[in-house]
């Protein structure tokens, strides 16, 4: 497998520290604490300011109207990016995968309203992956007979979770999530700029979901893994790395980008690059980590290597080594 195109797309409004200081969002010393070990210093929102600090997103659908863009209008911008950087066009796609956990409908799917923003009728189904998108799309692709897979497959996880965001109250969830798209071409016949050297993902019996989202979202600050664990599954996804392969970068999961660092350095030794794509725009669960390998794409030499960790928001943990073409 290999992944020939990667996008990535947020939204222009930041939502800073100090604005949710100024309408009485601070942080308790174990949030703090909780948002230190995420990493997250800004958030790229799609709700105006003025809203947040006038109406709170008291209500949902009030925010979406107001909203300055979709999931889906992040998605065709992450899409044509991923595009572009894979040398193709969208009419060469033959199948669609996407995955939001914060749809303005169920029925048409979040894939059939992107492939219809896109202009293509193909394949398009949703895949919710919380935010194990990645590992999700090439672990379902790799359990499929090669001869029924097309020849390119553009998957997507695109997530809103600010108009999910009670700003009216509660101080950890505003400073944690934001906004956020990002898109995969993959392909099992061209190669590109990443081929999948490993990628595995398994249901871990002591992680627990920590993002519920109804019309407002929650945060089960006891689902939180401890360090030790964070540490565990980043030892047992090292050590599937060959032993005379050692990774430039490691994408971290968005809630434990801290943690990992430390583990990484203690495992790996200094100047391994650690990015959760959640440090300026927020944790948007399944694309964040397609943010931080997008923002990868030419710094990434050939011959160098990539490991993309899991260890939930949710039951899922694993990783993918990547090795630059």
């Amino acid at each position: 497998m290999f992944i020939i195109g990667v996008g990535a797309a947020t939204p222009t409004t930041e939502l800073s520290e100090q604005f949710l200081a100024s309408i009485g969002l601070t942080l308790a010393g174990e949030e703090r604490a909780l948002l230190s070990r995420a990493g997250v210093t800004a958030r790229r929102v799609s709700l105006p300011l003025e809203y947040i600090r006038e109406r709170g997103n008291r209500d949902v659908l009030e925010g979406r109207a107001v909203a300055t863009v979709s999931p889906t209008a992040l998605a065709v911008q992450a899409a044509n990016q991923a595009l572009s950087r894979a040398g193709i066009t969208i009419e060469q796609v033959g199948l669609l995968l996407a995955d939001t956990a914060t749809p303005y409908q169920t029925c048409p799917s979040e894939a059939q309203r992107i492939a219809g923003a896109l202009g293509v009728k193909i394949p398009a189904y949703d895949i919710i992956a919380g935010s194990a998108a990645l590992p999700f799309y090439l672990e379902l692709l790799s359990s499929w007979k090669p001869e029924r897979i097309p020849e390119y497959v553009l998957c997507l996880s695109t997530n809103t979770t600010s108009q999910h965001v009670l700003y009216a109250e509660g101080a950890l969830a505003a400073h944690l999530y934001g906004d956020a798209a990002a898109a995969f071409v993959l392909s099992t016949r061209v190669k590109g700029r990443f081929s999948v050297v490993d990628s595995h993902i398994r249901r871990h019996g002591f992680l627990k979901q920590s993002t519920t989202i109804g019309q407002h979202l929650s945060v089960a600050t006891e689902a939180m893994l401890a360090a030790d664990d964070v540490k565990g599954l980043v030892k047992e996804a090292l050590q599937r790395v060959p032993k005379d392969v050692a990774p430039q970068s490691v994408v971290a999961p968005a809630l434990y980008t801290a943690d990992v660092e430390s583990a990484v350095r203690e495992l790996c030794g200094p100047g391994v690059v650690v990015d959760s794509g959640a440090t300026e725009s927020g944790y948007a669960l399944g694309a964040s980590s397609g943010v931080a390998l997008s923002s990868m794409w030419d710094s990434v030499k050939q011959g160098q290597h990539v490991v993309v960790l899991h260890a939930g928001d949710g039951v899922w943990g694993g990783g993918i080594l990547l090795g630059s073409e």
